[in-house]
């Protein structure tokens, strides 16, 4: 039989290492003195953002929102158009509900100078954009003086008649009120320029 010769230190550091890094034990878990080394400082040369590209992106940023918020203008004033036309739709309608509902006259009042409307049944003044332009076509019996009119509903549903045009950016909205059946409908105007 041949014997292999090992120094003693050889012999148990080959014999710790093979018991102490088995799968399942504890030993195998523990960082070993290389890997602590690699760990302990991290190379911090290539980390961070330099001075000219902080400044390049924050021209780039200022560039493009030069360009973005001009654009957002017609797309509020739109918005506030379509809101202030469906406002007064609303408003039209429901005068109409109360007049069948309650089975009386009631009024839709409308001031084109100070931006504001009423309804028959509410005391609250309720009040439009002062950038939208307002007009309005009714009756000679239901105007009232030269920037206020009514529309007036009647019991059976009817009404008086009317249009209500909101114009505002080059574009206009109207709201139509069908004298015959009190109908409100809303449309693009015709004048849209």
């Amino acid at each position: 039989m041949r014997s292999l010769s090992l120094s003693p230190n050889k012999a148990a550091r080959s014999l710790n290492r093979a018991a102490l890094f088995k799968p399942g034990t504890l030993a195998a878990f523990l960082p070993t003195p290389s890997t602590v080394a690699s760990h302990h400082e991290p190379n911090l040369a290539g980390a961070g953002f330099t001075l000219l590209e902080m400044l390049i992106v924050l021209v780039i940023s200022s560039i493009v929102m030069a360009t973005l918020i001009p654009n957002f203008g017609p797309a509020i004033a739109r918005a506030q158009l379509y809101s202030a036309t469906r406002d007064v739709a609303s408003a039209l309608r429901h005068t109409r509900g109360q007049a069948m509902l309650k089975g009386q006259d009631a009024l839709f009042e409308l001031n084109t100078e100070q931006h504001v409307y009423r309804v028959t049944g509410r005391s609250k003044v309720y009040k439009l954009p002062p950038e939208i332009q307002l007009g309005l076509i009714t009756t000679t019996t239901e105007t009232l003086d030269e920037g206020t009119g009514r529309i007036r509903f009647f019991p059976d549903g009817s009404a008086t008649g009317g249009r209500v045009t909101l114009i505002a950016n080059r574009q206009t909205r109207v709201v139509d009120v069908n004298w015959l059946t009190g109908e409100v409908r809303m449309s693009e105007g015709e004048g849209d320029q």
